[in-house]
């Protein structure tokens, strides 16, 4: 797509923002994508090229956030650092309002894009109690069990469905399915008591066909962000790797990958207890409990928290805040599916928002764009860090 079609998709973005008319999502990429210009700490006074258009509608922009939220005036020549630059890609939509090439012309590039890697999916596979594996994906039908009185469907969306269908066939409490996505892969779980489930690339999820007894149980490796179906009779429990979250009915992420040597619980809404054999630890919502994997981790709670960042993957974007390129590389190898060559990382943070829809070569040619690295996509799907020298 031309860099004309991609300013054209951002004009009607505008239009319809501007006119009240704009969906949610729209509105909050709009307004994000003004402020984050206007509020990067680190300037580098570099002069830019501004057309009558971008300068109109900034100032169109400014008018309306201004009125809607009696925010301080925006000033539109306020840049992030080059290591900060915004860059929106929504969809097929690039637009990037500092229009200079990059500095440092990248040969690599072009080997990226001859090579170039398409986005993670909806897919997973589903173990059911008897053992037996059903691949989700676009070919496999809706219908896939309706048996001991629950019901599992799969919708076009990517989505897993379970309803209890007859009470008095209802399996026992130790009938488990999984639901496990690959690298590359992602999907929705309703569970029966109605909880919802998004599950993260490389991640995976056992739980009961059926929830009885006292307590809702699940198990969690990787990543996921629920919102659970309020029963306060029966607490709702999310195990990780010597941890538990317990909750009667709350939004929250859990990022568990062992690799990353950590456990982040962060909660949107309700209230959480977050505990393993050292600690245990309430959370408020905009809270975020964090500890390392061991039995014997301490844990620790921040109010210091972007909520949106934690839940970005949930809502289709990369969304990076101060973040450190080696995390940025993690998340984009679990999403395509690649392998990082980490022996040569540069000490660099990012700021910036990508639709996880895009190609490696965009997300790519974002990071090079903004720092003084560049990247080479091998045969073998390996992707390599190249520091830049002056």
């Amino acid at each position: 797509m031309s860099h004309f079609s991609h300013q054209k998709d951002l004009q009607n973005i505008i239009k319809r923002y501007l006119a009240g008319t704009a969906t949610a999502e729209e509105i909050k990429f709009i307004e994000k994508y003004y402020t984050f210009l206007s509020e990067g700490e680190n300037e580098i006074g570099e002069t830019h090229d501004i057309n009558n258009f971008e300068q109109e509608t900034f100032q169109a922009i400014q008018a309306k956030i201004a009125s809607q939220q009696k925010s301080k005036v925006l000033s539109f020549y306020k840049y992030a650092s080059a290591a900060a630059i915004f860059i929106l890609l929504c969809g097929g939509l690039y637009f990037l309002l500092n229009k200079n090439s990059s500095k440092f012309p990248s040969n690599s590039l072009a080997k990226i894009e001859n090579l170039d890697i398409l986005p993670g999916s909806d897919k997973a596979t589903l173990t059911l109690a008897n053992g037996s594996k059903v691949i989700l994906d676009d070919q496999t039908p809706e219908n896939i069990s309706d048996t001991h009185g629950v019901k599992i469907s799969k919708t076009k969306d990517g989505q897993l469905v379970y309803t209890v269908v007859n009470n008095e066939n209802l399996p026992n409490s130790t009938a488990f399915n999984t639901i496990q996505t690959p690298k590359g892969g992602q999907y929705q779980v309703i569970l029966p008591d109605g909880t919802k489930v998004w599950l993260n690339a490389a991640s995976s999820l056992k739980y009961p066909e059926v929830f009885a007894g006292k307590k809702r149980s699940v198990t969690l490796t990787g990543e996921a962000y629920f919102e659970v179906a309020k029963d306060k009779d029966k607490p709702f429990h999310v195990l990780t790797q010597n941890q538990n979250v317990e909750v009667l009915g709350t939004h929250f992420n859990i990022n568990g990958y062992l690799d990353d040597h950590t456990i982040k619980t962060t909660l949107l809404e309700g209230a959480v207890k977050v505990s393993n054999l050292k600690s245990t630890k309430k959370l408020k919502p905009g809270e975020q409990a964090i500890s390392g994997i061991s039995e014997n981790a301490l844990i620790q709670v921040t109010s210091q928290v972007d909520t949106d960042d934690e839940i970005a993957w949930k809502n289709g974007l990369f969304q990076f805040n101060d973040t450190d390129l080696k995390i940025i590389l993690n998340q984009l190898e679990r999403w395509y599916d690649i392998k990082i060559d980490y022996s040569s990382i540069p000490d660099k943070r990012y700021n910036g928002m990508v639709p996880r829809k895009s190609k490696l070569s965009e997300v790519l040619k974002m990071l090079e764009k903004t720092g003084n690295i560049k990247f080479e996509l091998l045969e073998n799907r390996t992707l390599k860090v190249i520091p830049k020298t002056n």
